[in-house]
């Protein structure tokens, strides 16, 4: 009955929020290039040989539970921060930085040609993403949509919007843009890719989700396990991203030597043969649905006799480097 109640609320025009928090942000750490960035609850610290000194307290006394939800560089001096509710769809204040955090500007962003919407992105925010310099903003709860800037967040486009979603994340794999999402009341979390008809529109509204992806099996649908929390949800999906979907993502290739599996196909046992380096080796196994199977410290031996036969991804990682391959237990 709670999941009905809450779309006739939204079907209504009326305030609903999920009642699902998030967990309070306590400290992350961001680096581009020899700036870095720690993040509390509320504050912004700059992070010079681990000491930290204070750029800004965004408390807010008159809304003692909003928390730092996300930070992103466009540049050196050019910071987003995102500070609100911790509750999905909940109010959020958008702030931007050219100077490194010496001022800040309170922004409120509209909508190019949606008329009608011109002050509910800046109210509901739940994720902030720059690729390329383009700014993605992932705002509201069901009705899930994604807004992004081209221009350094002078003006917002609409790109696109759906049903029974709640957007979080993109990840780019060669010309192809995959998304992902949390759960929510009557839907699950899942990643597909955003289909190629999108990248030249805007204004897009759908009603059932990108790809017929909900709560089923569907093809090119990726869905994350309904028992995992959400810190684990973004792991699963940014495992199952690089190691079975687009599996060089990330990956700096060693030059002295090529990492291979030996026999592959396995029926059991494979060795790893290649791997340089003088620091311990660390070795995950991935299924096609992106989630750990197995792992490994310090041995260059796989037992996979285990695991049901299938394609899996193996990621190796010694020193600062890092390869994934593919093996095949026959």
């Amino acid at each position: 009955m709670k999941k009905y109640i809450l779309l006739l609320l939204l079907l209504s025009n009326l305030s609903a929020f999920a009642q699902r928090a998030y967990s309070i942000n306590d400290s992350t750490h961001y680096e581009l290039g020899n700036t870095k960035i720690t993040v509390g609850r509320t504050k912004v610290y700059r992070n010079v040989n681990d000491q930290l000194t204070l750029i800004r307290d965004f408390a807010n006394a008159s809304e003692p539970n909003y928390y730092l939800r996300d930070f992103d560089f466009i540049d050196a001096d050019s910071w987003y921060v995102l500070f609100g509710s911790r509750y999905i769809g909940a109010p959020t204040e958008l702030y931007r930085t050219d100077d490194a955090g010496v001022t800040w500007q309170l922004l409120t962003p509209t909508l190019s040609g949606v008329s009608d919407l011109t002050d509910d992105t800046a109210n509901s925010i739940n994720q902030i993403q720059i690729i390329n310099h383009r700014i993605y903003l992932f705002d509201n709860y069901y009705q899930s949509r994604v807004v992004y800037s081209d221009d350094d967040g002078q003006t917002w486009i609409h790109w696109f919007e759906s049903f029974w979603s709640h957007w979080y994340q993109i990840y780019t794999c060669d010309n192809s843009l995959y998304i992902h999402g949390l759960p929510g009341d009557g839907f699950r979390a899942y990643m597909t890719e955003i289909p190629s008809a999108y990248m030249n529109m805007t204004n897009i509204q759908t009603v059932v989700p990108i790809g017929s992806c909900h709560n089923g099996n569907t093809p090119g649908c990726y869905y994350a396990p309904a028992s995992i929390s959400v810190p684990e949800i973004y792991n699963h999906f940014k495992n199952l991203f690089e190691t079975s979907i687009c599996p060089t993502l990330g990956v700096e290739v060693a030059t002295q030597s090529k990492v291979e599996l030996v026999p592959n196909p396995t029926n059991g046992w494979v060795e790893v043969k290649g791997i340089v380096g003088s620091g311990q080796v660390y070795i995950e196994v991935f299924d096609a649905l992106g989630q750990r199977v197995k792992w490994v410290v310090g041995e260059t031996l796989l037992d996979l006799s285990e695991l049901a036969l299938g394609v899996y991804w193996v990621k190796f990682k010694v020193d600062e480097e890092v390869w994934v391959e593919k093996v095949i237990r026959g």
